[in-house]
């Protein structure tokens, strides 16, 4: 209350607005000297603060955030139009469950505030670290958890200033705790949110830095808050923003429309893992062998859909889900679901797709029921022109039918075997692994001192390192793929890696390890970060890598998603030995003298010395000069892996001699 005081000794009592009382306090304490500038500052900040808590609901507001609270939301564009998708949020103080629905599926992400999972139709898997970042980080850009914020925030100050949309406000800065996991980022974020408040000490917008885990960039995110509603809660009203629009680095991508509030009980075991329910799957038949065929290592399976085919198709654990072509989609006769139009993001680009429902999948006579796929067309890609003996590839079989089976891919037999997935486990090396979204993700060392993040993709016919990945020359050499290719001329004039533009590298990794698993030579493509954006769409979004067919094909491997581990099971010593490996060289001949024609880049050949147009003397201290073709390659190509060899040649006047040893040089 402030009085004034007339003239004629009379007095006169007003009520004057919240925010203009503790500004004029702040300001006569300011004229009597008696505090600086900075506390009053803070002083305004804070008590404008406390007010927009009591404008918004005060103790009722506070609920929201402690005691749980249910909020319906519609999501659309930036560029408005009836939304397609529909997310229920669930906040209880750290804990959170976010379901959203998109084109008839649903998925839930839980966290209890500790760990995090996440339900894809039958399939709950913990979901990875990066993931868990995400939602700590997160646990205060909520409107709704504005009361945790000035709890467990420090107050920076307050002060007129603009907007980003452009609009005027009072805005408060609070610095929330810094996180153990922001350590290891090449950039930390600032950890400060800015809260804008209206006149009214209304909350009208919400500022902060962002990590995008996948690429371990910032963003700025500003949350824009208009059209406010009094909703009525069993424990009071409070005032809720209807609209929000989200702006990510300046631009607006999405708006959230606020449909629902409730803030009857949240019960804690809506936050914890629940089991994973049967997959859809016909088990009588189970288990089942089927063959596949390994071409430039992408593996190909024959699938029949609704009794149609059979088609041969792409077995992909990297696929996030099966995609087909169009064509095909219409001859098994899929029923296409609405408002299921989207995006799909390949290696090669952009496609667009719809969704499309199969009534039956079968891999042999392995059958899943009731199948979503993605349907698209393959001429905008690459796969478009994939055949195999003459016949087309029609897509990639991904995730949701993969994880619906424990499977075994064996290398040696060309087969794989489909289990149900509560099926015993072979004995072998177990490995675990997270789920990053649909995709299997490990941990792998790099020497002795490095780790890295792979997705394990039997799509991918190269091993790929992740574009942070900064190469130590003790465990590492390399080179770009543009001089690799010049060094190998003819051989390899059509360039089967085309979208992987510019400053691409391939590298020879010494040492690798998975678990208890060893590898090494491993042959692999880096893009690095420096040079990612000019990249495909993939390349552009992601720090990890690919664990590809190169390494794994010297296993039998078993996938298991219900478990979240595979084993792998080395090759025994005689399936070692069947195994083709060479030396790195290739050679011509010229009257009775043998020439080499090029060395492998990288090889131990290469390093070691030897030379295009070096003349090759002796092969382990005999002359090759009356050696067969057969004898040459026998000897030379399809060796058995670690004979060695004692390699002698001739260039120019020098005689020199080499000890190699052969290996599986495999991109």
């Amino acid at each position: 209350m402030l009085s004034i005081f007339h003239a004629d000794g009379g007095q006169m009592k007003m009520q004057l607005p919240f925010a203009i009382r503790c500004s004029l306090t702040a300001l006569l304490l300011l004229w009597s000297g008696l505090v600086p500038r900075g506390w009053a500052d803070l002083s305004t900040a804070r008590a404008r603060f406390e007010h927009a808590l009591q404008v918004h609901g005060g103790e009722a507001f506070m609920q929201l955030a402690l005691k749980g609270v249910r909020v319906n939301l519609d999501v659309t564009s930036e560029r408005g139009g009836k939304s397609d998708v529909k997310i229920t949020l669930y906040r209880k103080g750290e804990k959170v469950r976010t379901e959203i629905e998109r084109g008839g599926e649903t998925e839930i992400v839980g966290f209890d505030g500790k760990t995090g999972w996440r339900k894809q139709g039958y399939l709950v898997a913990r979901i990875a670290q990066e993931e868990v970042q995400t939602i700590l980080d997160d646990r205060y850009h909520d409107f709704v958890m504005l009361p945790l914020l000035y709890k467990d925030a420090t107050l920076l100050d307050g002060t007129e200033s603009k907007l980003p949309d452009g609009r005027s406000g009072y805005r408060v800065t609070f610095q929330l705790p810094q996180l153990p996991h922001h350590n290891s980022l090449p950039k930390k974020p600032e950890r400060k949110v800015h809260c804008y408040l209206n006149e009214q000490d209304q909350v009208i917008g919400l500022e902060y830095e962002a990590v995008d885990y996948e690429t371990d960039e910032l963003m700025r995110v500003f949350e824009a808050y208009h059209n406010y509603r009094q909703i009525k809660t069993p424990v009071g009203e409070v005032l809720m923003p209807f609209e929000t629009r989200l702006f990510v680095n300046g631009a607006q991508v999405r708006n959230q429309f606020f449909t629902a509030l409730d803030t009857s009980e949240v019960p804690d075991a809506l936050f914890e893992r629940p089991p994973s329910e049967p997959p859809p799957i016909v088990r009588d038949k189970l288990p089942v062998k089927v063959p596949f065929q390994m071409k430039r290592f992408s593996l190909y399976v024959e699938v029949k859909i609704n009794d149609k085919g059979p088609y041969l198709i792409i077995f992909d654990t990297g696929a996030s889900r099966s995609w087909i072509d169009t064509k095909i989609a219409k001859e098994a006769g899929l029923e296409r679901i609405p408002k299921t139009d989207h995006v799909l993001a390949l290696v090669y680009g952009l496609v667009p797709a719809y969704g499309a429902k199969a009534k039956s999948v079968k891999i042999g006579d392995a059958e899943i029921k009731e199948v979503v796929f993605s349907v698209g067309p393959l001429d905008y890609t690459p796969l478009g022109d994939d055949e195999v003996d003459g016949r087309k590839v029609i897509g990639l079989l991904g995730r949701e039918i993969i994880s619906a089976f424990q499977v075994t891919i064996d290398f040696t037999t060309r087969s794989m075997t489909f289990e149900p997935p509560d099926a015993e486990m072979p004995k072998g090396v177990v490995i675990p692994f997270e789920m990053f979204g649909d995709h299997i993700l490990v941990t792998m060392g790099v020497g002795d001192k490095q780790q890295i993040r792979m997705i394990v993709d039997t799509g991918a016919a190269t091993n790929l390192m992740p574009p942070s990945y900064e190469p130590d020359k003790s465990v590492c050499v390399w080179m770009k793929l543009e001089d690799w290719f010049k060094r190998m001329g003819e051989f390899f004039e059509g360039d089967e890696y085309e979208f992987m533009t510019g400053d691409m590298r391939v590298m020879r990794l010494n040492k690798m390890t998975l678990g208890e698993l060893r590898f090494g030579p491993v042959f692999a493509f880096q893009k690095p970060a420096s040079a990612v954006a000019s990249d495909s769409a993939l390349m552009r979004k992601g720090k990890h890598g690919l664990l590809g067919i190169p390494i794994m094909r010297h296993y039998k491997i078993t996938f298991n998603y219900f478990r979240e581990q595979m084993v792998w099971q080395p090759h025994t010593a005689s399936e070692r030995a069947a195994d083709n490996a060479g030396y790195g060289i290739q050679w011509r001949r010229q009257g009775k003298e043998l020439i080499i024609r090029w060395v492998m880049p990288l090889s131990d050949a290469d390093l070691a010395g030897v030379k295009a147009g070096d003349r090759i003397v002796l092969i382990d201290g005999q002359s090759p000069a009356h050696w067969s073709e057969k004898q040459l390659v026998d000897r030379l190509l399809n060796t058995r892996p670690g004979r060695p060899l004692k390699l002698t040649v001739q260039c120019g006047k020098q005689r020199l001699e080499f000890n190699l040893v052969a290996l599986n040089y495999e991109l």
